[in-house]
């Protein structure tokens, strides 16, 4: 009897923290309860049966014509048919060594024309609000507003990973609409075209 009680603890601890798969919504209530996850500004109506509402926060990053970014800070944006801009969460993420995160845009906004992106993973470790790329593909104006739900974080259990993100992450602890940490990469497109525009005339 006590083998069987102590072979359903393992089994259990293991399904509820070490086993693979996304946390469900009981499982994202259970893990922020323990602190084994920890959001700050999050909204306990904002769990969904498997993935948490993020908001909009305000900052933006606007992309000019020349590949530059304009900063704004503002309660409302209209983001234009074929404009791109950078924007944050109002939600700062805390993920530890068995957890990272997905976010996908909402189905309500792609409806309008908004693609969101998140340039993938939110690896174990890392820290900070999310930023999220946004381009209007519609042929109407969007209006955004802080606080509005923009995207979805999925939360996916993993095995405690060796070195966590926070030991080498270009963008651990941002809280603003961070730029990409490449660089020259619009410059040299520039280049390209000027060059090639320069044989085309001869």
């Amino acid at each position: 009897m006590i083998f069987l009680i102590l072979l359903f603890t393992i089994f259990a601890i293991y399904f509820l923290f070490f086993s693979s798969g996304n946390l469900v919504d009981w499982q994202l209530k259970l893990y922020l309860k323990l602190g084994l996850l920890k959001i700050d500004n999050y909204k306990e109506g904002a769990i969904q049966p498997n993935s948490l509402d993020v908001h909009i926060g305000n900052h933006f990053a606007i992309q000019l014509n020349d590949g530059s970014f304009e900063e704004i800070v503002a309660e409302e944006f209209i983001l234009k048919p074929g404009d791109f801009v950078l924007a944050v969460t109002k939600e700062y993420f805390y993920f530890g060594s068995t957890l990272h995160g997905v976010l996908q845009g909402k189905s309500s906004w792609a409806r309008v024309g908004l693609y969101v992106e998140s340039a993938g993973l939110f690896d174990s470790g890392f820290e900070g609000v999310a930023v999220v790329e946004l381009t209007n593909q519609g042929k109407a104006p969007l209006l955004l507003r802080t606080g509005q739900p923009i995207a979805q974080m999925i939360f996916q259990k993993n095995l405690p990973v060796l070195k966590s993100y926070k030991y080498k992450g270009h963008y651990q602890g941002q809280k603003q609409a961070t730029q990409s940490r490449m660089k020259n990469v619009v410059e040299k497109s520039k280049q390209k075209i000027v060059r090639e525009e320069e044989l085309v005339r001869g």
